[in-house]
């Protein structure tokens, strides 16, 4: 029998593992900003254009979406705290997404392979989480 009382268990760890994750994305985007305008923060002397796009092209790329799926954590929080069924949908859509995301901005160079790698685990944990656990279809409810 799964406990129906709020959010406890795997789902809390759950919940505080995305608060860590989307404060680290906050901080992440701040500091690719600050990089970006002032090199030498980061003890670099110039950035080099790859193919046809320019260093900022790839930078906003990175920063909007990175920004996008803050606020839309910020919305899980608010889904998820209200016990929504909805809740469930949107976390499987957020994780796929960041896994998509992390991929995309592999390619553009934002981010290594290693570093893929690491970021995609916890949400492809997550995304497994939210499909097979009874927990979850049992906490998120309120339709």
């Amino acid at each position: 029998m799964v406990d129906r009382r709020g959010i406890r268990g795997w789902l809390l760890v759950y919940v505080v593992v995305l608060a860590i994750l989307t404060v680290h994305s906050m901080a992440l985007t701040i500091a690719s900003i600050i990089i970006y305008s002032k090199p030498s923060a980061a003890g670099l002397t110039s950035f080099a254009p790859l193919n046809s796009f320019s260093p900022l092209s790839f930078l906003l790329f990175y920063d909007i979406t990175n920004v996008l799926l803050i606020i839309y954590a910020m919305g899980l929080f608010v889904l998820m705290f209200r016990n929504r069924k909805a809740a469930i949908a949107h976390n499987i859509t957020f994780n796929a997404l960041s896994v998509l995301l992390l991929v995309g901005w592999h390619f553009v160079g934002e981010k290594s392979t290693v570093g893929t790698l690491v970021d995609a685990l916890p949400s492809l944990v997550s995304l497994w989480y939210f499909l097979v656990s009874k927990r979850v279809r049992t906490t998120f409810t309120i339709s």
